[in-house]
């Protein structure tokens, strides 16, 4: 019997389409790539250098160099110093070491049998502990003749000589010490010496508090905590990092991320974030380390913006990351763009000058070096390319630039042509993220915080599998932090679809802006287009060089609300609705994806930034 090939290649072409149609839809968490999911770490897992005076090493797994200002201190750092300085950790316990001291960051806020807990492990040299007034933790300090303990507002010295000598003052609080043959508590005003692990505890004295030396007076100063205008405006999980900001800027009210933010004050025209400092290749990926005092808490958590009215603005946040830049690589060159609000480059610039996205880009010879801003190209055709294809078609919705931490080591770092092999090595780039989430989590119980998505057809959340610890949920967060988060989680929860609408807050005249969950963003007029897909195509048409939206689009981060205890001033309070977008005015969804301005015409430097009132002008809405 004769048989129609073509007739029979119909008819099971027939049977596949309804199969086809019925296979489920690939999951947002298959299509959403890992740099989108990265949410950073827990702030407490690092420590801030609040203070450093001489000649200070500081040990990162095999590599050593010296300690500044910007540089973040993780578990398992080594301090050696000849100068001092001073530590400042999430809770306000500040510990101050002296000249000749060596100690490791064993542990930060680990939770050892329910409680969380800080370990020191001092070699030799002499330390200082302050706790936090409002600190649940404690603070141990192993030496080799024993075990030194600190919680509850205590505070307390501890010195160590190179014959395993111990000599320990209760300043305030009581403490305990233990070795393997006694234990013993130390109350206020009492000294102990200790010449072995296997001495007894019986050598307490007391001793008069209000006599000191020059190393005490130097503490009681360095542990004064300053209580201004930041303390009240960014999260209480970072607050006691933000004590120089209010000497070397000024705070803000931006409409468009609704809240306070920090711009920075004496800075030049040309300068940006992420300009001048230098990368260190550490574990958890190339880390932002600034030449600038207040560098560390606006580098590590929060984004930037940019407007003409204000210039570039520092939005807070609360989780860490070794930067919120996007980074990018083209022939010999390496960049890295600041995020902003909606995750994306920052646009600045105006005047003749126009601006553009702001990237910062030096050879690849280049990226190992200190003070990169004098490194740093200014030829804007050079920098488009950063942003955008360079083929000459259709740019894609998806961009040419990454996010998420870049995972290098000290050797390739310094080696240009290392450095370049890998960079552009995508797959092995991931690989090294999931390997050190890994191995902090087994070594340390940090890990990696990876943002909740929204499943298809739901509008419920789902959270990414991420290890869990002792203590932990499958965030990998503490208890403490996890309860932070959960506080925020009602008006703060990613979404991989988000659309902003005003909502009616708790306080009565004050309005607010809510992510709508689960809904399609709805056109403003009806004849404009009403997908993605023809929005997307609408925006080339209108303007071939400027950027598409994304058919996917981005969220902002979960990070950029305000806490409770913050307000904004009286004054500001009563703020009228938020406006209804024009309908030449894209979505908000769509300003998340797109350039704040066109990239113009290139120019050697940018307009001075013009000086405005740090409050909203009264004919813009001012709703929180």
């Amino acid at each position: 019997m004769f048989r129609d090939p073509f007739s029979s290649k119909l008819t099971l072409a027939l049977l596949l389409v309804p199969a086809a149609m019925l296979a489920p839809a690939p999951t947002l968490r298959a299509e959403t790539p890992d740099e989108d999911l990265y949410l950073g770490e827990s702030p407490e897992r690092y420590a801030q250098v609040k203070i450093v005076e001489g000649d200070v090493r500081i040990q990162k797994g095999e590599g050593e160099e010296a300690l500044t200002r910007g540089t973040p201190i993780a578990e398992g750092d080594v301090v050696e110093s000849r100068g001092r300085g001073v530590l400042q950790l999430g809770d306000g316990t500040r510990i101050a070491f002296g000249p000749g001291t060596r100690f490791q960051v064993a542990a930060l806020f680990a939770d050892k049998k329910g409680e969380r807990q800080v370990l020191l492990r001092l070699d030799y040299g002499r330390i200082r502990i302050a706790l936090g007034a409002q600190s649940g933790a404690r603070i141990r300090v192993d030496t080799l003749s024993g075990t030194a303990t600190l919680a509850d507002k205590a505070s307390a010295t501890c010195e160590v000589e190179r014959d395993r000598t111990v000599r320990l003052r209760v300043h305030s609080g009581r403490i305990s010490f233990a070795n393997d043959a006694h234990q013993n508590i130390l109350a206020a005003g009492e000294r102990l010496t200790v010449y072995g692990s296997q001495d007894r505890l019986d050598r307490v004295r007391s001793f008069n508090t209000c006599e000191s030396d020059d190393f005490d007076g130097w503490c009681e100063d360095s542990f004064a905590i300053r209580r201004r205008a930041s303390w009240d405006r960014v999260p209480r999980e970072i607050r006691y990092y933000a004590d120089d900001l209010d000497d070397n800027g000024e705070w803000i009210y931006v409409d468009e991320t609704s809240s306070w933010c920090w711009r920075p004050t004496g800075v030049s025209a040309e300068w940006r974030p992420y300009w001048h400092g230098r990368w260190g290749a550490y574990a958890g990926g190339m880390t932002w380390v600034s030449d600038e005092p207040w560098g560390y808490v606006t580098y590590h958590h929060g984004r930037w913006g940019w407007g003409t009215s204000f210039g570039w603005y520092w939005i807070p946040g609360v989780h860490y990351s070794p930067a919120w830049v996007a980074w990018n690589t083209f022939d010999s060159y390496f960049g890295w763009a600041p995020l902003g609000y909606w995750n994306a480059p920052c646009t600045w610039g105006y005047g003749a000058w126009g601006g553009g996205h702001c990237w910062n880009v030096v050879n690849m010879g280049h990226i190992g070096r200190s003070h990169l801003h004098t490194h740093t190209h200014s030829d804007m055709n050079i920098i488009r390319t950063f942003n955008h294809t360079t083929g000459g078609g259709p740019r894609p919705l998806t961009p040419p630039w990454q996010r998420g931490p870049l995972v290098v080591t000290r050797n390739e770092i310094n080696n240009p042509a290392q450095f370049q092999r890998v960079v552009v090595q995508r797959p092995l780039l991931r690989e090294r993220v999931q390997t050190y989430d890994r191995l902090a989590q087994t070594t340390t119980g940090r890990s990696i915080l990876r943002r909740d998505l929204v499943q298809p057809g739901t509008g419920t959340h789902g959270t990414a599998a991420t290890p869990a610890g002792p203590g932990r949920d499958g965030t990998g967060a503490s208890s403490g932090f996890r309860r932070a988060e959960e506080r925020r989680s009602v008006n703060s929860r990613p979404l991989i679809r988000e659309n902003a609408r005003p909502v009616q807050s708790a306080e009565p005249g004050r309005r607010e802006s809510q992510p709508d969950r689960g809904r399609e963003p709805r056109a403003a007029d009806p004849g404009r287009a009403t997908s993605l897909r023809d929005r997307a195509q609408e925006y080339r048409t209108r303007d071939p060089e400027r950027p598409a939206p994304r058919e996917t689009t981005r969220e902002r981060s979960r990070e950029f609300e305000r806490p409770a205890s913050r307000e904004i001033p009286r004054e500001t309070r009563e703020a009228p609705a938020p406006r209804e977008p024009s309908r030449s005015e894209p979505s908000r969804e769509f300003r998340q994806e797109r350039p704040s301005a066109p990239a113009p015409s290139p120019s050697s430097s940018p307009a001075p930034r013009p000086s405005t009132p740090d409050r909203p002008s009264s004919d813009r809405p001012r709703g929180r």
